[in-house]
């Protein structure tokens, strides 16, 4: 026997009261332990899921470290996304419901770790401003998938339908993989890294056009200024050179 006397460590009193709490916003069914097949509804994943992930976000942003577009606060809002995704597919949960389930961690777990007491409520807030952002798209962008998998006859999601996923909807392409295998498909990665880079591409040349560009004027420009009776700048004063640091 493991910890308590239990097989797995989310039978025990770690996670029992977060999946109680859980069951209670949401209105989901008790927790029931299954695994693979048996989960037939994907519920108790979603248990499982919701219950690691909030966790995580809880003690991450509590240490300073808040959801971003990269490095490790790309990290923590794909963590986000994904439990946001379970939670509303699958439980129907509404919006806000991980960060009200963030202060049953702090509830149960800030004796062990007093720094979770420290500023419960930034932490709540910075949850659920990421849960509304990201549930501005959700239902939209579940919508697309179901579509890719109906354009998806070989059982591969492309990669093109997989970058509009993540670049319009947010989907991190680790979430689009999981819910692709979900329905016993694939994702054309090689397809979405070559959509990506190309996307990159783009914006770098894109910027580097600008940059070319500048703010000077052209000649037919210039000649309709001087038509205008606009006189030409003086620049002479930029070659004069006055050394203030003498004086």
């Amino acid at each position: 026997p493991g910890l308590q006397d239990r097989l797995s460590n989310y039978d025990t009193d770690l996670f029992q009261p977060l999946f109680d709490e859980l069951s209670r916003l949401t209105g989901t069914r008790p927790y029931s332990g299954k695994l693979g097949a048996e989960d037939v509804d994907h519920i108790d994943m979603a248990y499982r899921v919701i219950a690691d992930h909030v966790r995580t976000l809880t003690f991450s942003i509590t240490d300073g470290c808040v959801p971003s577009n990269d490095g490790r606060g790309y990290v923590l809002r794909r963590i986000l996304r994904r439990a946001v995704r379970y939670g509303r597919q699958f439980m129907n949960a509404e919006c806000g419901f991980l960060a009200a389930l963030s202060a049953k961690v702090v509830e149960y777990m800030g004796d062990a770790f007093p720094e979770l007491r420290t500023r419960p409520a930034f932490v709540a807030s910075i949850i659920e401003e990421e849960e509304r952002t990201f549930g501005r798209t959700l239902a939209r962008g579940l919508k697309l998938f179901e579509k890719a998998v109906e354009r998806s006859p070989n059982g591969v999601i492309s990669g093109a339908d997989a970058f509009l996923l993540h670049d319009t909807f947010g989907f991190p392409k680790d979430l689009t993989c999981l819910m692709a295998e979900e329905r016993g498909l694939k994702v054309d990665v090689a397809g979405f890294d070559a959509v990506m880079e190309a996307a990159k591409q783009r914006s770098r040349d894109a910027n580097r056009n600008e940059v070319t560009l500048g703010l000077g004027l052209k000649a037919e420009q210039t000649d309709a200024l001087a038509k205008q009776g606009v006189p030409p700048t003086d620049d002479a004063p930029k070659y004069i050179w006055d050394d203030h640091s003498t004086r």
